[in-house]
């Protein structure tokens, strides 16, 4: 039965009605279902493993997720009686977010970052056909996430006062007109910023872009503030055919702003498409570390070491899948950081909560983002090169990877902080806290080391994994949480009490790290066996 509906859908889809509308759009209907055919090839050859709408298993747990989620929302909000426009609009603002931060990062990983634009760049293939087959996965989330958010609060709204019949009818046609318009404006934008930027520098303003993103989700709800004071000041102010005009006029300028943005896209992709795929993701560097920076690098694990520090240190500015998933954590940091600005003149000593109980537990937050992406690299294949490095000089490159990781994200932070709270709080008090603050985020560094699963940057990127980021993060916040009680109601009563967890977690730090850098050293070098092995095949059927 599933074969056969979807050989209906195959003929559908394939038939004269619909290459009549690809022709009407400037789409060349043999070429996009050609290639459309070889972007799911390669997805099953895993040869696409970055793009959430290629890979089933991870969009498929994603859409469950958010089913599970918004569905618990949803009925919340129908036991608090709420009016059913503003239920409405609860909903459709969210579908606009999340689509929104999803497909910006979609878009941009696709057309900003294409793994088949040099190969395809010299065939006779038209910039809209491309781009209208490499984005055709949008679809496909949109199909899947729109239901997830939406069909359990479509039939919660039923039970509101004033709702039709038909209210999830309503509700779902008007979420996917949301999705649909999320997705051609998120296109519409790169068509902009490929027209208008230049080449080399696109892949720096598409990591902005999803930053400039998520940091608008979070300033958001500041700006509904401001919405009832333009309101009174402004709007009613004006009669109501001006009122209506001005809305008309900002009508036809986005959908005038999304069809020429479209245009770009379709014309100037494919000219290029060269450009942006050997474009730098950030300045380059200097070719020499400073003096001191390589004196420090030594310290953990002498030419190996410092080789691992230098490496890592100038691939984490430049690697696309690594700044693409740590971007996304980058907002909620600064969103942090502010609280904690605003509260500092609340000790943790003072027997009053402080926003500064939480600030040892941001590192295990940020350790678990970069620690669980630093394996993968987009020149993953390079890989064969650390088989040239002799067998024991593995585990000193670990404990290179840690004195980076421990130095610039650890000892760096908390040297600022001290330098920052010393006149506020005291010098003895805040030694205190910075001694325990370095004890933990030195913790929770030795334990998220045990997520690294090779040497970093030399795994293929997969998608598989990024969908579990989010409920991890959520439920590493429970954690979190649960700490920041223990630490407010038993630990910061007395000196002598944190002094002495300092010393316990300390020493449980330094335990757990050299255990992980135990087995980072052989996980890197299991790792490089099976590319030595992966050659060794790759020659013999060629030999044979």
């Amino acid at each position: 039965m599933k074969a056969m509906l979807n050989r209906l859908l195959r003929r559908i889809l394939r038939g004269p009605f619909t290459a009549r509308l690809l022709k009407a759009c400037g789409v060349n209907p043999v070429h996009y279902w050609l290639l459309v055919d070889l972007f799911g090839r390669l997805s099953e050859r895993n040869e696409f493993m970055t793009q959430l709408g290629r890979s089933g298993i991870a969009l498929k747990t994603m859409a469950w997720f958010y089913f599970v989620f918004l569905s618990a929302v949803g009925i919340i909000l129908v036991f608090a009686r709420l009016s059913l426009p503003f239920y409405f609009s609860i909903f459709l603002g969210i579908t606009a977010m999340f689509l929104l931060a999803l497909l910006i990062s979609e878009t941009n990983n696709s057309l900003v970052n294409p793994e088949d634009g040099l190969v395809l760049a010299h065939q006779p293939i038209d910039g809209a056909t491309y781009t209208a087959a490499k984005l055709s996965h949008l679809v496909r989330i949109l199909l899947y996430v729109v239901p997830a958010l939406n069909v359990v609060p479509a039939l919660a709204g039923l039970w509101l006062p004033g709702a039709p019949w038909f209210y999830p009818f309503l509700h779902m046609g008007a979420a996917f007109a949301v999705g649909l318009l999320m997705a051609l404006f998120s296109c519409a934008l790169f068509g902009w910023l490929i027209r208008f930027v230049p080449a080399p520098r696109l892949k720096t303003v598409g990591k902005w872009m999803e930053l400039i993103v998520w940091m608008s989700f979070i300033w958001l709800p500041q700006g509904f503030r401001f919405l009832p004071r333009i309101r009174s000041s402004v709007l009613l102010a004006m009669p109501g055919w001006l009122e209506v005009l001005l809305a008309v006029l900002a009508a036809v300028v986005i959908v005038a702003s999304v069809i020429m943005g479209l245009r770009s896209l379709s014309v100037d992709y494919m000219l290029r498409v060269s450009s942006i795929v050997h474009g730098s993701s950030s300045a380059p560097g200097r070719s020499r570390p400073p003096r001191k920076a390589s004196t420090v690098s030594g310290w953990f694990g002498g030419q190996p070491g410092r080789a691992a520090f230098k490496f890592i240190l100038q691939m984490m500015p430049r690697e696309w899948h690594f700044i693409r998933q740590v971007a996304a954590f980058v907002p909620l940091l600064i969103f942090i950081s502010i609280w904690m600005a605003q509260g500092v003149g609340v000790s943790p000593f003072s027997r009053h909560f402080s926003s500064w109980h939480v600030f040892p537990h941001i590192f295990g937050l940020m350790f678990y983002m970069i620690c669980s992406v630093i394996s993968y690299g987009n020149n993953y294949k390079g890989s064969w090169i650390f088989l040239l490095a002799p067998a024991g000089a593995l585990k000193r490159f670990a404990h290179g990877v840690f004195g980076l990781l421990w130095i610039g994200f650890v000892v760096v932070p908390h040297l600022i902080a001290f330098a920052f709270l010393a006149s506020l709080w005291g010098v003895g008090s805040t030694a205190v806290f910075i001694a325990y603050s370095l004890a933990v985020a030195s913790f929770y560094l030795g334990l998220t080391l045990r997520l690294i699963e090779g040497v970093p940057f030399t795994r293929q990127p997969q998608v598989s994994g990024n969908y579990m980021m989010l409920p991890m993060l959520l439920a590493a916040s429970v954690v979190i949480a649960g700490a920041v009680a223990l630490q407010y109601f038993f630990v910061f009563r007395s000196i002598l009490a944190v002094l002495a967890v300092t010393a316990v977690i300390g020493t449980a730090a330094w335990l757990l790290t050299r255990s992980s850098l135990r087995r980072l050293a052989e996980i890197m070098r299991f790792t490089l066996g099976l590319v030595s092995g992966e050659s060794k095949f790759l020659y013999q059927e060629i030999i044979t």
